[in-house]
């Protein structure tokens, strides 16, 4: 779904959602408390999931009754255009109380990680999947967190009752804590007030459009969209490293690459995160970091074992000119060159040990 989106498009369910986040939070606020919920027990803390979920997993398999079905999810033009017969209340109910419950899991990740922020998932390759643009709240090591998916996932499953442990009170908790480093699933946390309770304000305010209007009803405006990324063949998929050849099947065995040159090399490039952010020396080090040229030429993502960056993975990201393609390839070649190291395919130009 999210693939045939533009990236201008997908980022417009991005600022949807977090204009909608304290509205969603209100109406589950006001269930949990309608409902004698542990709406008192909801201070963010990993822990208060526990409750949480026990809560949700009860209103889930009962059909989420008080859940009202005239107020739109952002899955409204999904539902109207594919649910069966007879099961679009049903849909329209449990998707906005998903909605409230992952935005209640923003505030629990929030509260460990005070620097994440929701942000696009883009996909490697040029196989593109339906998650391909979705959102996600990205940690500030760049890790993302699939609210979304984890949430209506586990909901479903919970509903349909599969003989796994999807009810299991701490289930939603555990899900969430496999997601996050292991340092900061430690982390103590003290009870605090209920961060619900205050979002009980905005029961009885008029949401913006913004909120009304899903933007996800371009997919359906038009009869026949066009490709949201034509792709072309502008550059190949490239690593830059140095080290011998067993570096491709374990990175320990490349050597350490300078941080501080790297990103210098790359901001000269223009290559930057997703939002236009420059990227710094130690947000290299975690694996999995992803950088891009402004135009959708290029993506490179880091490749980082034992506290060290080992290489770089280049490769095209769907658009941009030859041109770009180039420019970029030439600078790090000129980067790998510099430090003694290569940028070549996989299959070739890479020394034996």
């Amino acid at each position: 779904m999210y693939v045939d989106l533009t990236r201008e498009q997908a980022w417009d369910v991005v600022r949807h959602i977090e204009a909608r986040a304290p509205y969603r939070l209100c109406l589950l606020a006001e269930l949990m408390r309608d409902t004698d919920g542990p709406v008192d027990q909801m201070d963010a803390s990993l822990e208060s999931l526990v409750p949480m979920w026990e809560w949700f997993t009860t209103i889930a398999v009962a059909g989420y009754p008080g859940v009202p079905s005239d107020v739109p999810s952002t899955y409204e033009p999904l539902i109207v255009a594919h649910a069966a017969p007879g099961t679009a209340d049903l849909q329209r109910r449990a998707a906005l109380l998903s909605e409230g419950l992952m935005h209640y899991v923003e505030l629990v990740v929030r509260r460990i990680d005070p620097e994440s922020r929701w942000d696009l998932w883009l996909q490697k390759g040029r196989i593109r999947m339906a998650q391909h643009q979705e959102p996600v709240i990205r940690l500030a090591n760049g890790t993302p967190i699939h609210a979304t998916y984890l949430v209506t996932d586990m909901a479903r499953v919970a509903v349909n009752d599969k003989g796994g442990t999807a009810r299991d009170p701490r289930a939603l908790r555990d899900e969430l804590a496999s997601h996050l480093p292991s340092s900061w699933r430690r982390r103590h946390q003290d009870p605090q007030p209920s961060v619900l309770v205050p979002y009980l304000s905005y029961a009885g305010r008029t949401p913006p459009a913004i909120v009304t209007s899903s933007p996800l009803a371009v997919l359906f405006d038009a009869p026949t969209p066009a490709p949201a990324e034509p792709f072309d063949d502008v550059g190949v998929e490239l690593l830059l490293a140095v080290g011998p050849a067993a570096g491709l099947d374990d990175p320990r065995h490349f050597a350490p690459l300078p941080v501080d040159t790297v990103a210098a090399v790359l901001t000269a490039l223009d290559v930057t995160h997703e939002d236009g952010r420059p990227v710094k020396a130690r947000e290299l080090l975690e694996d999995g970091t992803q950088l891009f040229a402004p135009d959708g030429t290029a993506m490179v993502e880091t490749i980082a074992t034992d506290g060290a960056l080992r290489a770089l993975s280049v490769e095209p990201a769907g658009g941009g000119t030859a041109a770009t393609w180039s420019r970029i390839e030439d600078g790090l070649r000129r980067l790998a060159e510099s430090l003694g190291g290569h940028l070549a395919s996989d299959s070739e130009g890479w020394p034996e040990p």
